[in-house]
């Protein structure tokens, strides 16, 4: 069913007058059920139940068992040698040999790259996405440190530069222009998208979550990924405020390894990782199971995900 185009006008709202057609143009697009397909029944129900801790793995496996698309990519993944390294012949069999925790990541990482493999074009696909995991993986392991894992940190990780493809797709010259100008200045890519064309990247990745029914609570940390501190969030009755940071925490991270896509993101690689914004931002927030992160092994776990 195609996206009511009155809900992705709050994403995009333009800088400039001179810009709103590139809003509207958006809106058009979005609301259309052939640019960005909803996630199957099945992978919302996952994300719905998986939220909650108390759930039963039976009630995991019925749910995945409902799409056979969905059943067999993870199957498949789940049989090669990244993960347990032997044939898996079931869904049950999955989650006994590798865990909930990663059923939940397989389902949600194939489930979002069929989605947007039609938008393939001048994008380096396997470096967006290999960033894109990196990111999904370190989000969960930072969240992790102050809650338990729910389900939305892995999904808002996936998703947070996906408008970055919409706006690659369709505005190709404008795409280009951001990258150059960015460069040229030494600026992150936000700054110089809402001058040309009057909204982010984070902006169009949230009307995207909208149109494949994600979490509100993933959908605000796409939106503020780049600006976790953002007033608008401040009284929401999710977490958004602090899964948004994790994100941005989660995206430096993977920027000191290199996986910087398009130069979208201007570090310091001289500044200690404690003095960044986001992660004082999350110091307000009681640390409660420790964090330890190797991250030469995360990008490791992180390119077995995409080569599976």
């Amino acid at each position: 069913m195609p996206t009511d185009p009155e809900r992705l006008k709050k994403y995009l709202v333009s800088e400039t007058a001179d810009t709103r057609w590139v809003s509207d143009k958006l809106v058009t697009l979005l609301s259309g059920e052939a640019i960005i397909p909803p996630f199957s029944a099945a992978a919302i129900k996952l994300g719905q139940i998986t939220r909650d801790e108390n759930c039963q793995m039976e009630e995991v496996g019925e749910v995945i068992n409902m799409d056979p698309g969905l059943a067999s990519d993870v199957i498949r993944v789940a049989s090669s040698v990244g993960f347990a390294a032997r044939r898996i012949a079931s869904i049950d069999q999955a989650m006994m040999l590798i865990g909930l925790g990663e059923i939940r990541r397989i389902a949600f990482a194939m489930g979002v790259m069929k989605n947007f493999e039609h938008l393939k074009s001048q994008v380096d696909w396997s470096a967006f996405w290999l960033h894109s995991i990196m990111v999904a993986r370190l989000t969960e392991r930072v969240a992790a440190a102050y809650r338990p894992p729910g389900g939305s940190e892995y999904l808002a990780g996936l998703l947070h530069d996906c408008g970055k493809l919409v706006l690659e797709h369709y505005f190709p010259e404008d795409f280009d222009r951001i990258i150059i100008r960015a460069t040229e200045r030494a600026c992150g890519h936000v700054l110089v998208e809402k001058e040309f064309i009057g909204v982010s990247h984070a902006q169009i990745g949230a009307a995207i979550c909208e149109c494949l029914q994600a979490h509100l609570e993933v959908i605000r940390a796409v939106w503020y990924h780049h600006e976790p501190f953002d007033q608008s969030l401040d009284g929401q009755p999710d977490n958004s405020k602090f899964l948004a940071a994790c994100v941005s925490v989660a995206d430096a991270l993977a920027n000191y390894k290199q996986l910087n896509i398009f130069g979208a993101r201007i570090m310091d690689y001289e500044q200690p990782f404690d003095q960044l914004p986001e992660w004082k931002f999350l110091g307000q927030y009681q640390m409660t199971y420790g964090l330890e992160l190797d991250l030469d092994l995360e990008l490791e776990k992180a390119k077995e995900d995409l080569k599976a």
